[in-house]
Formats: structure tokens, sequence, C-alpha cells
């Protein structure tokens, strides 16, 4: 795995759960990450061809107003992030 989907991976490990229980855009992976939008684009998307992060769509806030789309980890991208990927700096948001 390359240093770029390590570190996205433990920035999805950290933003989000699995199941579609919290998924999170580009976005804030690229705050986290202080990574481009076309490579975490591209990183998120060969994790979620691996099994390591899934594409969720229709997705609602809290307060129940719609929120687009997103990536959430799996459980077995959790398991591989918490083995292997270094910690992504912490970066206030």
């Amino acid at each position: 795995m390359t240093p770029d989907a390590k570190k996205c991976l433990a920035a999805l490990n950290e933003l989000t759960s699995p199941n579609g229980e919290m998924c999170m855009p580009f976005l804030p992976i690229m705050d986290r990450t202080e990574l481009d939008r076309k490579t975490v684009r591209r990183n998120i998307r060969a994790l979620a061809r691996k099994g390591l992060a899934e594409y969720f769509r229709g997705l609602w806030t809290e307060d129940g107003d719609p929120a687009g789309a997103g990536y959430c980890i799996t459980v077995a991208g959790q398991r591989l992030a918490d083995k292997d990927a270094p910690p992504v700096p912490w970066k206030e948001m």
C-alpha cells in the first residue's frame, strides 16, 4: 500500500464508522491528510475496490437533512488501519 493510501485509510479510520454509520465526503479527508482532491479520490476509490472502504449515497445528517454521499471504512479496513497505518497528524478543522 502506498504512503498516500495509508494516510487515507488512517483518516477514514479516524473520521468514519463501518456499515454506513458515519461516512465522509472527500473534503474532511483532504483536510486531515493534507492531500489534494485528486490524490484523495484516487486512493479512497482504490481502497473501496480492495474492500477497505465503502461508498454510500443518499446520506442524512443527524438532524434529518440531506447530506449527499461519502465513504466509510469497512471492518476489514479498520483491522488493517489499526494494525499498519501510521496515525495521521491531528489538524483542527
